[in-house]
């Protein structure tokens, strides 16, 4: 007997609605294509990130960033609001709230995990740095997307569920009908 844990039940989640998953799986690599583009065109550009100066970010791809990191917390938004029905049906039989914030978030993080792993494949494969860039700013620059990635899953993710857990069990799972 396989033991039900969040991690097991997320991707059982994700397997029952192959459709929706593969869809939003293929917008999700389309969206973090061009996110990691525009991290990694900015580190060519300035060999990192300063949070204290405006000059870092002057002629970088900022249209480009910041376009992507909605689009990332649509998406993200999205598939926590398609969720309603089951969040409704897990506060209906009693479930708690923490657990249903982790198994949606860990679902949500599953969901887009190869989508960026892919896209990180995509933009190292056709878009070579130049030959004095190195490694390790490729690495870093592939670090920083893949924080920003958890961060912005975190920023929508956790009050989407947890703001959804406090409605009225019967009427999310009729309004998902």
């Amino acid at each position: 007997m396989i033991q039900l844990t969040y991690i097991s039940f997320a991707l059982r989640l994700l397997t029952r609605d192959r459709l929706y998953s593969l869809a939003y799986g293929l917008v999700g690599t389309l969206v973090f294509t061009f996110l990691v583009l525009a991290v990694r065109i900015h580190f060519h550009l300035y060999a990192g990130v300063s949070l204290t100066s405006i000059v870092s970010f002057d002629k970088s791809p900022q249209i480009l960033f910041y376009a992507t990191s909605f689009a990332l917390m649509t998406l993200f938004f999205f598939h926590c609001l398609h969720a309603l029905g089951d969040i409704g049906v897990m506060m209906a039989v009693g479930g708690n709230r923490m657990g249903c914030i982790l198994l949606h978030s860990l679902s949500l993080f599953f969901l887009f995990l190869p989508s960026f792993l892919f896209s990180i494949l995509v933009n190292l494969s056709f878009l070579p740095p130049p030959p004095d860039f190195g490694i390790l700013g490729e690495v870093k620059s592939v670090f920083t997307c893949l924080v920003l990635y958890v961060f912005l899953g975190i920023l929508v993710s956790f009050p989407t569920v947890g703001i959804s857990t406090f409605m009225d069990p019967y009427k999310s799972i009729r309004r998902q009908k």
